[in-house]
């Protein structure tokens, strides 16, 4: 992947260095225009260590920083380190802008309820799910999946094609045999929905877009039902609205938020040694 955006960005040569006939020994500082979270530091060393650079120092993944911090500092010929400037900051300013949204959407939720865990959605940009899921995690999220493949999470598509809502309440009992080590969860709009899953078996329960005076009163209905019950909250839900969505009472919240969160603001500065 790496290699991939070197080679996009690089093309044949770097013109400009090569038309001013820049030459010798460098140092490279990426630094922070703002305070927040890094991610992919160690991703964009490792461009850096493609086209030749070995002195690099850098902040690990997770760590705070506050404007004027470096982040990441680089030692090594000059026409390698104008190569990778750019590629190397834009990783670490978008990866770390995912990591202070999550950060920051975490910290508002814990101070209405610390039990409350925040989780991503799928919704990353293709081929970037690795890198996207280090940023979140890096802010305190986790990703709610990682794929199609590691848990049972039904949605209306499903359920339509598989020939409507009461067929599918009709086999929660088979799924659960069939898949005992897995726990079914469904999407749903209403508590009507809920409560009749909920009796089915079901063991996750995920409101979307339930504004959330309903979603409190959902809360408290079901968890009467089935205490183990995990209920989560989807569907739009921001830094606006979502100590609200916590306060309904609910385990987790789904968003995706952070993977269109602005790129922090950093910048580079090159100069010879």
């Amino acid at each position: 992947m790496l290699e991939y955006w070197i080679s996009e960005d690089l093309g044949a040569e770097d013109l400009t260095t090569k038309a001013l006939d820049i030459k010798g020994m460098g140092e490279a500082v990426i630094f922070a225009r703002e305070a927040g979270i890094v991610a992919c530091t160690e991703e964009a060393s490792e461009i850096y260590r493609i086209l030749g650079v070995k002195e690099i120092e850098y902040k690990f993944t997770g760590e705070s920083i506050e404007r004027g911090s470096t982040i990441l500092k680089a030692r090594g010929d000059l026409k390698a380190l104008h190569a990778a400037w750019r590629l190397a900051q834009q990783v670490i300013a978008i990866f770390s802008g995912m990591a202070t949204k999550s950060k920051r959407l975490v910290e508002k939720a814990h101070e209405v309820d610390p039990k409350v865990v925040l989780v991503s959605t799928r919704k990353t940009y293709p081929g970037l799910r690795v890198l996207a899921f280090k940023a979140i995690r890096a802010g305190g999220m986790i990703p709610h999946r990682s794929g199609l493949s590691d848990s049972i999470l039904i949605f209306k598509n499903h359920i339509r094609c598989l020939g409507g809502f009461e067929k599918l309440v009709g086999i929660i009992p088979e799924l659960k045999k069939r898949y005992p080590f897995r726990k079914i969860g469904v999407e749903v709009d209403d508590l009507e929905q809920a409560i009749i899953l909920v009796k089915a078996g079901v063991d996750l329960i995920q409101f979307d877009k339930l504004p959330p005076k309903d979603l409190s009163e959902a809360v408290v209905k079901l968890k009467e039902m089935k205490n183990e019950l995990v209920i989560a909250a989807a569907g739009g839900i921001d830094e606006h609205n979502i100590e609200d969505y916590v306060r309904a009472g609910v385990d987790l919240i789904v968003t995706s938020a952070p993977y269109y969160a602005r790129p922090l603001d950093i910048g580079t500065k090159i100069s010879p040694i």
